[in-house]
């Protein structure tokens, strides 16, 4: 008899255990399920993030408000300049930057114009394909130094602004980056293909170059050129740039083309709080019978110091420029004292020294002298 209940009371055990075992198995497979269904949630939820993340945007850009005041006249406010730069990027293969420029005319109306806009594919790492309206790669003052809070003075280098001898933007296609190291020297290039520009004569009567090339139907991609930029030591960079191509006049309803190119230099400096500048441009247009208006050549160029001390956040400079275009010579000596708030609000005072070589006469408005102010900001 109890042998017989022992034995009931093991096969009860026994099954007990079976069924325990059957129960946990079952918990255990629930709970793998479920391991893999949070799994694949949290896979889902990091893909959509990095997608989101592959994407952002940012507003940059200065602002700048000018008073002046020339030899002979009353002083004015003189200029409010708002430029914001918007910056867009996909990953690490794309990137769109454009820029407007807001500012308000002598009669106190708003102006609005559109520096830039292009957008960049990155090739590899060693090569960007651009494609838009983007800063003219000739020279480094206008792709590099134009927004007011990087200028060191309230005003551009004589040739240096819109209508001048440099060249300010274009509108094409251009490869753009750096190189490895030869020799132990960095480098960085720009080739381009743009639009050519228009040759005519302004508001004013005077004759210009309109880099852009938009205003004329009968404008074609025709202008090649680019710069090349070596980095021999630490703070220093030597540009050397060059464009061949045609510009485009319209006389009457038709349009005739005229031989155009470009040369151009560039060095900076920075050591020891030291900050030097220079450039020179050169745009040639050749003659044509068909035209009233005659070539000639379009030429400036500028050098600049300027100390920024380490105790006092005060930074004077002094700047020569030259400008030469067939009507006129002038040149400029500008002597500023900038006050740092901070790196990227500046206040600037400087007094222009002018000169008219092609006349002495008092009251030519290229002789006046002109005291400058400027708050400058970038954000």
């Amino acid at each position: 008899m109890k042998n017989k209940i022992t034995g009931l009371t093991l096969g009860a055990i026994l099954m007990l255990s079976t069924s325990t075992l059957l129960a946990d198995n079952n918990d255990i497979a629930k709970l793998v399920k479920d391991v893999n269904m949070l799994k694949l949630k949290s896979q889902n939820l990091q893909a959509n993030l990095e997608g989101n993340a592959k994407s952002g945007f940012q507003i940059a850009g200065y602002a700048a408000f000018d008073w002046q005041n020339v030899e002979g006249s009353n002083s004015k406010f003189s200029g409010v300049k708002f430029a914001p730069i918007f910056h867009a990027k996909y990953s690490d293969i794309f990137q769109f930057e454009g820029e407007l420029e807001f500012g308000i005319s002598e009669t106190g109306e708003t102006t609005t114009d559109l520096e830039y806009a292009a957008g960049t594919i990155f090739l590899n790492d060693y090569m960007g394909l651009q494609v838009g309206k983007f800063m003219s790669p000739i020279g480094q003052f206008v792709q590099n130094q134009h927004p007011s809070w990087i200028n060191k003075l309230p005003n551009t280098p004589l040739g240096f602004g819109h209508d001048g001898a440099a060249p300010t933007s274009n509108i094409g296609i251009a490869l753009r980056g750096g190189l490895p190291k030869i020799l132990n020297i960095r480098s960085n290039y720009a080739l381009f293909m743009s639009n050519a520009p228009t040759f005519g004569k302004a508001a004013d009567g005077d004759v210009i170059i309109n880099a852009t090339g938009v205003t004329s139907s009968g404008n074609v991609a025709n202008n090649i050129g680019g710069r090349y930029a070596l980095n021999p030591i630490s703070g220093m960079e030597v540009g050397f740039s060059a464009s061949k191509g045609e510009v485009s006049e319209t006389v009457t309803v038709n349009t005739i083309a005229r031989d155009y190119s470009v040369v151009g230099a560039d060095f900076m400096y920075n050591f020891n709080s030291i900050d030097i500048k220079a450039e020179y441009v050169s745009q040639t247009i050749g003659e044509n019978s068909a035209s009233t208006l005659e070539g000639g050549t379009w030429k400036a160029l500028y050098a600049q110091v300027s100390y920024q001390f380490s105790s006092i956040a005060i930074e004077p400079v002094i700047r020569y420029s030259d400008y030469h275009n067939p009507d006129m010579k002038t040149n400029q000596i500008a002597i500023g004292l900038n006050y740092l708030f901070a790196n990227n609000l500046i206040a600037k005072f400087a007094y222009e020294y002018n000169k008219d070589e092609n006349s002495d006469a008092i009251n030519s408005i290229a002789n006046n002298n002109k005291m400058l102010a400027q708050l400058a900001f970038g954000f």
